[in-house]
């Protein structure tokens, strides 16, 4: 952690009002998951390419997420089945900002759509105006869904200098729910995000000379077959593979180094 926070410090830095010229809340999105070592190297060939969200002086940020669904996970489902258009439904709070919101994510056709409303807190049930957010931006009714899966993790943001791209890098992902919680060691999560499929990104380009591969998976499908035995994820399995070999290459090269 110290090498990556000499590097961010290298970063010009932007705050959050500077960042609305690219919320990107209708975007084409691109993941790749990296060692924490891969992401220092490509975060240090790209320095003078994009500017690093700041905010009270911390450029490594905390969020907090819940996730909603069904009792039977359908908004699970749809995504592991490959509907072409699915939803995710969440509570997600930005710590240093205070800012809360309830959140809809649609994925349709390869974008994704974002929208989003200032909440209080986070509600055990989604009750009030958020209720009519729900029931009017997606099939689902609010009475329908509860808090299945909550997350929390460090993120990095990236706003390129040149183009309509944002990067998001998550850290120290974990997962919790009543029962348990598991942690994704040792993974960076990687987002790419333009508002066209043409804009270039360098950043993206020198992620894949490192050897990685765009990997199409969610943290809330991680984190769903994660702490659930029984549910269904034959479809992941290969990027389930991809997930488990590279946390345990990392796990040796730490053990090397120790």
């Amino acid at each position: 952690m110290n090498v990556l926070n000499e590097v961010i410090s290298l970063y010009d830095s932007i705050g959050l009002k500077e960042m609305g010229s690219v919320k990107l809340m209708n975007r084409i999105d691109t993941k790749f998951l990296l060692t924490p070592q891969s992401l220092v190297s490509c975060l240090a060939a790209h320095i003078n390419d994009y500017d690093v969200v700041e905010i009270n002086n911390k450029r490594i940020l905390s969020y907090f997420t819940t996730y909603y669904d069904t009792e039977n996970l359908n908004m699970y489902h749809e995504h592991h089945n490959g509907k072409n258009r699915r939803f995710k439904i969440r509570y997600r709070e930005y710590a240093e900002s205070g800012d809360k919101f309830l959140e809809i994510k649609l994925k349709e056709k390869g974008r994704t759509h974002k929208m989003r409303v200032a909440v209080n807190g986070f509600e055990k049930h989604i009750n009030g105006g958020d209720q009519l957010f729900v029931n009017s931006n997606t099939p689902y009714s609010a009475d329908d869904l509860n808090p299945v899966l909550s997350t929390h993790f460090k993120r990095i943001t990236l706003v390129n200098k040149a183009t309509c791209e944002r990067i998001t890098i998550d850290l120290n992902v974990g997962f919790n729910n009543l029962n348990m919680s598991k942690s994704l060691d040792n993974c960076v999560i990687v987002e790419i995000k333009r508002n066209r499929d043409d804009i270039y990104s360098s950043f993206a380009r020198t992620i894949k000379k490192h050897g990685y591969s765009p990997l199409s998976i969610s943290k809330y499908c991680l984190g769903t077959i994660a702490l659930n035995n029984d549910v269904k994820y034959n479809r992941f399995k290969p990027r389930l593979l991809s997930v488990n070999k590279l946390m345990a290459e990392e796990r040796e090269m730490i053990a090397l180094v120790g």
